[in-house]
């Protein structure tokens, strides 16, 4: 087999992984209600946006980081909160909030897990100054080998700043700007995909909360200057999912046979002699993509440049259809590899037998007001001067203040709280009803809801995924709340043992100011 045909195998590989396509569980997700005359963008983009009213919107996105936060607790927690935060300013959107909601065993080994991961998320939330608002934190059994840290994050933004992760254009700029590339992180989003036993802390990556801060910058800087058509953090599967991602929606846009061509040499790099497969699927944190229209790149550059930050031109967008890359052989010689979209992202769709899940006994126990209280002192829930209603106060929720238009955020957030006790269709029915009871209790009007979708190995799984999103559905289509994003988290999963079903909900609404 020649060395080509590897290539494209090792990125097709990751390509199929369960993180980046949804095989096992698009056909259920399809059935959550997405759309509603609130929603500015709904599933399908780094983040879901909410109207708010007088020009203004506002983003939310929650992910998962529970299997590296269970290999490196720190740097796994603080990449996840990197990771949620690119998610929202690569939107165009200012973060203004972060809430973490903390699932932990009660064994020895999570006790070690648990002040780590806290301050991991403490350190990256604190340097780039975004309030931890909210979030809450139970003990279980289940847990001992799959701790969960869901993140969500939430990006205030004017409606004419939103910049979508897409390229229409061919001829614009591929430029690549941010930390250099490595060898940490390849493999992370199979990694994600796979039980906890088959890997090893390789997978990764290092945080740079302090860079991120100038990414941030620089990137809101762009987003209201008319030179950018788009942008994209480079999160799962690194270069290549970020380069293919902004193509294909802008495939998906135009109808027109968009392709990319991506200059492996142009990219920044601090190792040696990376492979071609390193270097596009490394996940080495605090990188973005900006697809800069051509007759601006030197004031792209300058932007970039003022801020202290590494930027290149890596490639470009094409009219051929084709996902290029050209790169160094063996021998050092330039290479050029044109690669079919539909070879390297086929459609797949994987069927499980859905077994129905079999309840337990046993509660969760939340974690005392000591623990509680040693987090929220570790947290700066105040920066910013937004947070109306943070951690100091009792009650699953927070408030948000936006003085720009006289209006208050609610936030409310509840799993089932891991109760094994409770069937799926309980569970996310109990998770539903309290976000929407709290954000009644406040006048607040629901706008949407991000959710994180937590469960075990998808052998045993499935059935009670299945459960979970049809239960969802039909509380979401009763309420006029439509789901605007989210995450799945599969295979939390050890030996034989998959943890309970844990889906966490976050519902935001609005409010005038008080």
């Amino acid at each position: 087999m020649s060395i080509a045909s590897d290539i494209q195998r090792a990125l097709a590989e990751a390509m199929a992984s369960e993180h980046t396509s949804y095989k096992s569980t698009k056909q259920f997700l399809k059935e959550l209600p997405t759309r509603g005359r609130q929603v500015i963008q709904g599933p399908g983009e780094n983040a879901g946006i909410v109207d708010l009213g007088r020009g203004w919107a506002l983003a939310m996105r929650i992910e998962s980081h529970n299997h590296p936060s269970f290999i490196k607790p720190y740097s796994g927690a603080a990449t996840g909160v990197g990771g949620i935060l690119r998610d929202i300013f690569t939107m165009g959107a200012r973060p203004i909030a972060i809430i973490d909601s903390l699932r932990f065993g009660t064994d020895a080994k999570a006790k070690r897990l648990l002040p780590k991961v806290v301050h991991g998320i403490s350190d990256y939330g604190n340097c780039v100054g975004v309030p931890v608002v909210g979030g809450d934190l139970y003990f279980d059994p289940t847990f001992n080998h799959n701790c969960l840290v869901n993140v969500a994050a939430f990006g205030l933004v004017r409606r004419k700043n939103i910049i979508y992760g897409r390229a229409t254009t061919p001829g614009s700029d591929l430029i690549y700007v941010g930390a250099r590339t490595g060898r940490d992180g390849v493999g992370g989003a199979q990694m994600a995909s796979t039980n906890l036993e088959a890997l090893d802390a390789s997978t990764v990556q290092e945080a740079d909360p302090f860079l991120e801060k100038l990414l941030l910058e620089a990137c809101l800087e762009l987003a209201g200057s008319g030179w950018i058509e788009g942008m994209q953090d480079m999160g799962a599967a690194g270069l290549l999912c970020s380069t293919s991602e902004v193509v294909l929606r802008g495939r998906a846009r135009t109808k027109r046979n968009l392709g990319a061509h991506v200059l492996l040499d142009q990219v920044p790099t601090k190792a040696a002699r990376l492979s071609p497969v390193e270097m596009l699927l490394s996940e080495s944190q605090e990188r973005m993509l900006i697809v800069g229209r051509r007759e601006h790149r030197a004031q792209i550059l300058s932007v970039f440049k003022r801020w202290d930050l590494e930027a290149r031109v890596i490639g470009r967008v094409t009219n051929d259809g084709h996902y290029t890359i050209r790169y160094r052989d063996a021998r050092r010689r330039l290479t050029t590899l044109p690669m079919q979209f539909a070879e390297l992202f086929p459609d797949l769709e994987e069927d499980w037998e859905l077994l129905p899940w079999r309840a337990e006994g046993g509660l969760p126990r939340k974690a005392s007001r000591e623990i509680t209280r040693d987090i929220w002192r570790q947290y700066d829930w105040s920066v910013g001067v937004r947070t109306i209603k943070g951690p100091d106060r009792p009650g699953h929720y927070a408030i948000i203040d936006i003085p720009e238009i006289d209006k208050e955020v609610v936030i409310a957030w509840s799993s089932d709280e891991g109760r094994s006790d409770r069937s799926p269709t309980e569970g996310v029915t109990h998770a539903f009803d309290r976000c929407l009871r709290q954000l009644r209790s406040k006048n607040a009007q629901p706008l949407g809801i991000t959710n994180c979708l937590n469960f075990g190995h998808p052998r045993d799984s499935m059935g009670a995924f299945a459960e979970t999103t049809q239960a969802l559905a039909k509380l979401c289509k009763k309420a006029r709340i439509p789901i605007v994003g989210g995450n799945v988290s599969l295979y939390n999963a050890h030996g034989k043992h998959s943890i309970k079903p844990t889906p966490v909900l976050v519902m935001a609404g609005v409010r005038p100011a008080r």
